[in-house]
């Protein structure tokens, strides 16, 4: 098993792109910046944070234990460093995300000097000014909750606390301006002195990295990177902020609700995101060399001791500085490792083209998928079930992590309990290699798609195996008729709920297409899955209709029966209500496929009447 968490172990190759960043970081010219590190859900965004914090720790630790200094770099001998981790999805529930996170930032600069005080001088001074400046941000706070002005003069230093502050003027015009309520006035005088204390702190760099900022609410996304850019984007900073790009950029837009207009070239939500983030650097997908390079490790992780499985990850990363680009396969493995046993490592290998094949190259997903996996073969070994074979349980598990295809598995349950635990699939296999596709009659229809007809083809063949013990061991997914591990983006689940608040068609016609523009086919049934579950329950769900119906250029469905079939899945056609009517027009005008399976729908009365008037109107 593995754990899901970030880690500083690099299994896929990342480390370059950390590397990368450490270099402009420690560049001087650079600062201050903002550097944004994108990425899907589960790409790996903090364990790319977490390697490139550990580089500059050991690029600290390298300078400490040198007598010289640096001259390609001008390094002083004395230069400090600060590291800040702000996890903003943690502090989503306070009332100010952030201030708290300026007051994180600032608590960290006084812990650091305390650890430190023999390096630095004036140590007392640096902490009657941080002491000032967290009193800026708390009084801050309570004009944030509307106290009256007698009520934060309470909160005033005493005189005593400004006599021992040097240039007591300035943090003196820094209290008068948050007692009038002056903002801008503050965010100005506040900026000064922070970059007065960094600098005097001799500090070459502060490096603030704020990471699960796509978990939260648009509003706290927008606090916290417009904190950054009025507060504490000073010289000698840096901030390292990881999310994905795409939920940003919707939290922008539902924040600044900025009409689009057609001679405009870019998004202006992209163009606002641009003037927060200096350097947006995006992690790429996974390439196949990669993917098999990950799972490989992943095994020897898993059935190695440590000290072999360290010596393996040593050897992989060097192979990896001089080759950024073949596969680190476990003939490599073996030839650097000649006394291992690699035989339980060799037994799992054949899974690893279904993989590849058929997931999509995501990290946090592999590793969820395999986890899977290990926990079925040992509830199989617990039951007793002898000859599970790995490759055969992926093949099916690839099938049932599928949003779109998941309830293929299903009818594959079916089909195998039918027949005593058998498919009689050898036939069907073969067609699906062929020009002219499945031609079975009881395969055709709902296993001709490219997906179905590949995964068909795939070795192993699933012809003359019992598969009973297999579905057993998956009889969790069985049960709810859903994916094992159905996953659903934060950027979709986020999507569909603004989808519902709209209170018109025609709202949703100005607004779905810009959202679904940089959505992937899977996210896009996603929300097909979200609207199908919703309408399970109440099949006149008039918000789930006013999707649909708005979705005039057919960008959902997309002219995909599949995904058709997926919507409709256990939901009460003959109880929707006539306000779906254009949508059942709009499908069945589709010839072919489609027009017919809506077509076999059962349908209520007044739906019947009202998709003909719309039929006439439209002739």
């Amino acid at each position: 098993m593995w754990s899901d968490n970030e880690t500083t172990q690099d299994l896929l190759g990342y480390q370059v792109h950390a590397d990368l960043l450490q270099k402009i970081i420690l560049n001087e010219s650079m600062l201050p910046i903002s550097i944004g590190v994108f990425g899907n859900w589960g790409s790996g965004k903090s364990s790319l944070m977490l390697l490139l914090k550990k580089g500059i720790e050991s690029w600290i630790e390298g300078i400490q234990k040198s007598n010289k200094a640096l001259p390609a770099d001008g390094v002083k001998e004395n230069d400090k460093i600060l590291q800040v981790n702000f996890n903003s999805w943690q502090f989503e529930s306070y009332d100010s995300t952030k201030l708290t996170m300026i007051e994180t930032i600032l608590d960290a600069l006084s812990n650091d000097i305390n650890e430190k005080k023999d390096v630095f001088e004036k140590a007392d001074d640096f902490f009657a000014r941080i002491k000032f400046l967290k009193a800026g941000v708390f009084i801050l706070k309570k004009v944030h909750e509307n106290l009256t002005p007698d009520c934060i003069k309470k909160w005033l230093p005493s005189k005593e606390e400004l006599d021992v502050i040097t240039g007591k003027d300035k943090y003196n015009k820094l209290m008068e301006d948050v007692g009038k309520g002056n903002t801008s006035k503050f965010i100005e005088t506040f900026r000064n002195l922070f970059e007065e204390l960094v600098k005097d702190a001799a500090y070459k760099a502060v490096v603030v990295y704020i990471d699960d900022l796509d978990r939260c609410d648009p509003r706290r996304i927008i606090e916290c990177l417009e904190a950054v850019k009025l507060f504490v984007n000073v010289d000698r900073t840096a901030f390292v902020i990881g999310a994905d790009e795409r939920i940003i950029e919707y939290a922008i837009s539902q924040h600044y609700p900025i009409k689009m207009k057609k001679e405009d070239i870019s998004s202006p939500f992209s163009d606002y995101l641009e003037k927060l983030i200096q350097l947006p650097y995006k992690i790429p997908k996974l390439s196949d060399n990669e993917q098999e390079t990950y799972i490989t490790l992943l095994l020897c992780k898993n059935h190695l001791r440590r000290m072999d499985f360290d010596d393996v990850h040593k050897k992989y990363k060097e192979f990896r500085k001089s080759d950024k680009h073949s596969k680190y396969n476990i003939e490599d493995i073996k030839k650097g490792s000649p006394n291992v046993d690699f035989q339980h490592i060799e037994y799992m290998l054949p899974i690893v083209p279904l993989i590849k094949q058929f997931l999509n190259g995501n990290p946090r997903q592999l590793k969820r998928f395999m986890n899977t996996l290990y926990v079925r073969k040992e509830l199989a070994e617990v039951a007793g079930f002898d000859g599970i074979r790995p490759d055969v349980l992926v093949k099916l598990m690839v099938l049932e992590y599928n949003t779109l295809y998941a309830l293929r598995f299903e009818d594959l349950y079916k089909k195998q309990r039918e027949n005593g635990g058998m498919l009689q699939i050898a036939q069907v296999e073969e067609q699906a290699t062929t020009t002219e596709g499945v031609q079975d009659p009881l395969w055709k229809e709902d296993w001709s798609s490219d997906y179905l007809r590949r995964w068909l083809a795939a070795k192993p063949s699933l012809d003359g195996i019992n598969l009973q013990n297999y579905f057993w061991v998956a009889r969790d997914a069985l049960k709810n008729e859903k994916p094992v591990a159905s996953l659903v983006t934060s950027k979709v689940m986020l999507m569909f709920k603004r989808l519902c608040v709209l209170q018109s068609s025609s709202l949703i016609k100005k607004e779905l297409p810009n959202m679904l523009k940089d959505c992937d086919d899977s996210e896009k049934e996603m929300l097909i899955r979200l609207i199908n579950e919703k309408l399970c329950t109440n099949s006149e769900a008039i918000d789930c209709w006013r999707i649909l119906v708005g979705d005039e250029n057919n960008l959902l469905v997309d002219n995909n029966v599949d995904r058709l079939k997926l919507l409709f899945h256990h939901v009460k056609t003959d109880k929707v209500d006539p306000q779906a009517a254009p949508f059942f027009t709009a499908m069945l005008s589709i010839e072919g496929e489609i027009h017919d399976y809506i077509e076999s729908l059962p349908k209520g009365g007044p739906l019947m009447k009202a998709i003909k008037v719309k039929q006439k109107m439209i002739k």
